[in-house]
């Protein structure tokens, strides 16, 4: 029987890549795709600035005009489809011209520098679609992997707000932590709109420790050349949530070899089925 995972994420290289995110995505899912016992399927948003042309993305017509609850207000998504290039890793593009379409290369910064003032009501819309979408796939996953704080969201969402369906209540949640910089803090206004019960009490929310709460095993993937463990050390609340959940670290050399990777994907993969 095969593991059937559900990847989300901000990044993939070379659709659009800021940092080690782009690159994790790509060859973490390319490693499970080439496994015969798990069924991996990818998705993430549809920037205005990928190219349709030239990464030959396709609609998918089942997964076309599909209306999304979002803040208590109608919203339509599409569902386009690409490769990753030299991969047989499909990628399910999340279009929407109002959250997406106006974002550059540097997805989180304006051309001019400032950091995008709504980050966190974009990619809640992702998570909240990404879940409600699962039905329109006509797939139910094992595991949704969450990555990083753009979807540090979803394990909450799920945990409170759809576990009580029959069809969502068994999904298990992973989330994976690539960094640690001021992105990971949501207004509070954002978890108040999903009626969601939180740990703090500020109006700037930690999604990490959100995630971490509600997720079923956190993994801090630690990059050599950032040192993610270091840094998360130093944040006093967020190293003790992190100490105190169901977690695992992974070391990830600078320059990893094929081996590497598999031994990486390894790790996830086996944690995945042990949950």
């Amino acid at each position: 029987m095969s593991l059937k995972l559900f990847y989300l994420t901000a990044e993939i290289a070379p659709f659009c890549e800021s940092y080690s995110l782009a690159n994790f995505s790509r060859k973490f899912t390319n490693r499970l795709n080439l496994k015969n016992d798990v069924d991996i399927r990818v998705s993430q948003p549809k920037y205005g600035f990928i190219s349709e042309r030239k990464y030959i993305l396709r609609e998918v017509i089942r997964l076309k005009d599909l209306p999304i609850i979002f803040n208590d207000k109608k919203h339509i998504i599409n569902m386009k489809s690409a490769f990753i290039p030299e991969t047989r890793v499909q990628v399910y593009f999340m279009e929407n011209n109002l959250f997406y379409k106006e974002l550059t290369e540097l997805i989180y910064k304006a051309r001019n520098g400032r950091v995008v003032s709504d980050l966190d009501l974009r990619f809640s819309f992702f998570n909240q679609a990404a879940l409600q979408n699962l039905k329109s796939l006509f797939w139910k996953p094992d595991v949704i992997i969450c990555n990083d704080w753009q979807t540090g969201i979803l394990p909450p969402i799920l945990k409170q707000n759809f576990s009580k369906d029959d069809f969502y209540s068994k999904i298990k949640s992973v989330y994976l932590i690539h960094s640690v910089n001021n992105y990971r803090k949501y207004s509070k206004a954002i978890y108040d709109m999903f009626d969601l019960d939180v740990t703090q009490s500020d109006n700037k929310i930690d999604v990490h420790i959100e995630a971490m709460d509600n997720a079923d095993l956190t993994i801090a993937l630690n990059y050599e050349s950032d040192q993610l463990l270091n840094k998360m050390k130093k944040q006093q609340n967020l190293f003790k949530k992190f100490e105190s959940s169901n977690h695992m670290v992974i070391d990830i050399p600078k320059n990893p070899s094929l081996d590497d990777w598999k031994q990486i994907s390894n790790m996830i993969e086996g944690a995945c089925k042990n949950l």
